[in-house]
């Protein structure tokens, strides 16, 4: 809920807010765990990768760099303690308390609800930006201008958090939840109906967002679903259905550079990340090993900002923050970063992988909980192709939130299952001898 609110109460909340929770939530944990001596224990390859990378970024805070973390365009600073906190410490925390402490379905329902709410009210200010009446908006910085993306989002649903590809995923998370939730068949009648209506106000929102990372997420979801959705994924097909329809009824505006018309072909954002893709390459091929120090890559695109082509401005992408997640990693973090990071990625990937196979059907912290789980990630990873995670809160925490709480269910339900399939080829066993 702070993450969340973050942008709304940043004038509000007392200094040192976050730090506090974290304690709270370690604090939490320490002592659930000390009084819970039969629950979920051990360390695993995820989080020894997480500590390995958590240990170089605060190599990179304390070794000696070219650049401070100034920005040297608008001479504001943004604290490498606050970098590693946003990117790194909250999400990695999320993880680990996802994975040990969400051990009863009530606790994993209350979670997928609370993001569902959260998305639910995403997409209630989305569409209320564009529909009005703006009193019904809060926080009203979304509707009055008051803030510099407003100009910079002109047109674009950008949601509590006032960023489009923030509000993107939080949407996509919201229909992803309300779809599996929505295929129980224990839910009441009404309640079914509230998931469809927050399922479809998620998918029109995202759609407000006019954003082509955002759009891009929403068709990994659909796909994920309909491949993975056992039960359910008559809903991922119908929706793809409707999109690929409403596509391909309106090509002509789709590919214009139109983008409050849902047009995706204006081309100064791409010339801004290619820009800033050919600077990342430089950047690495300069400090290879260790990087040039974590968030110093606006010092760097600001000295040594590159050009991708002749034919693309120059001046497109200069001094900006890296737009490419991993790319931002290696020019900050070097090889050594980045492969610590990946090395985080796939593991996740493989346990996710493995809870999918595991995890029985019909249970809502079963295979639904896996695919809420692949989901999530998988749509991160794509919203990392266009801006840096490292300076999201909610959406990195949320994402490995529910990677953890489905990891933590796969690692209960298989000495369960391995005990129940003993007993059973051993009755078989008994049965023929007999």
């Amino acid at each position: 809920m702070a993450t969340f609110l973050h942008s709304a109460l940043a004038d509000d909340l007392p200094g040192g807010t976050f730090a506090m929770l974290m304690v709270v939530v370690i604090g939490a944990t320490v002592l659930w765990m000390d009084v819970s001596p039969a629950r979920l224990r051990g360390i695993g390859a995820v989080e020894w990768a997480m500590a390995l990378y958590l240990m170089w970024s605060v190599y990179s805070v304390i070794a000696p760099h070219e650049y401070s973390t100034v920005v040297p365009l608008d001479g504001l600073d943004y604290p490498p303690e606050r970098f590693i906190m946003t990117g790194t410490v909250i999400p990695f925390l999320m993880y680990v308390v996802g994975r040990y402490a969400f051990d009863r379905p009530p606790a994993v329902r209350v979670t997928l609800w609370t993001v569902l709410a959260l998305a639910a009210y995403s997409a209630w200010v989305s569409i209320l930006e564009f529909t009005g009446p703006a009193g019904w908006v809060w926080p009203q910085s979304i509707v009055d201008g008051s803030t510099p993306a407003d100009e910079t989002w002109v047109g674009r649903a950008v949601g509590v958090v006032e960023q489009p590809v923030v509000n993107g995923l939080i949407l996509v998370l919201g229909f992803a939840i309300a779809v599996s939730l929505m295929s129980r068949h224990g839910e009441p009648a009404w309640r079914r109906c509230l998931l469809f209506a927050v399922a479809v106000a998620c998918g029109y929102g995202l759609y407000l967002t006019h954003t082509r990372v955002a759009w891009l997420s929403g068709a990994v979801m659909l796909v994920i679903g309909a491949l993975l959705a056992r039960g359910y994924r008559t809903v991922y097909v119908a929706a793809i259905g409707l999109v690929a329809t409403v596509v391909a009824l309106n090509w002509s505006v789709f590919t214009s550079t139109d983008r409050e018309a849902g047009g995706v072909g204006s081309q100064s954002e791409v010339w801004d990340r290619l820009n800033m893709i050919r600077t990342a390459l430089w950047a690495f091929s300069q400090k290879p090993i260790d990087g040039w120090g974590i968030g110093r890559f606006r010092a760097v695109n600001t000295f040594h900002h590159q050009q991708w082509a002749p034919e693309i401005p120059w001046r497109n992408g200069y001094g900006m923050p890296s737009h490419m997640n991993e790319l931002g990693i290696l020019a900050e973090l070097g090889l050594i970063g980045l492969a610590l990071w990946i090395s985080v990625l796939v593991l996740i990937a493989y346990r996710l992988r493995d809870a999918y196979r595991t995890l029985p059907d019909g249970d809502i912290c079963g295979k639904p909980l896996a695919v809420i789980a692949i989901t999530a990630l998988a749509t991160l990873l794509c919203t990392g192709f266009t801006v840096d995670l490292r300076f999201l809160d909610f959406p990195t925490a949320t994402v490995f939130l529910l990677v953890g709480i489905a990891v933590g269910w796969c690692d209960r339900h298989k000495p369960a299952h391995a005990a129940t399939g003993g007993k059973a080829v051993t009755r078989a066993i008994s049965a023929t001898r007999a």
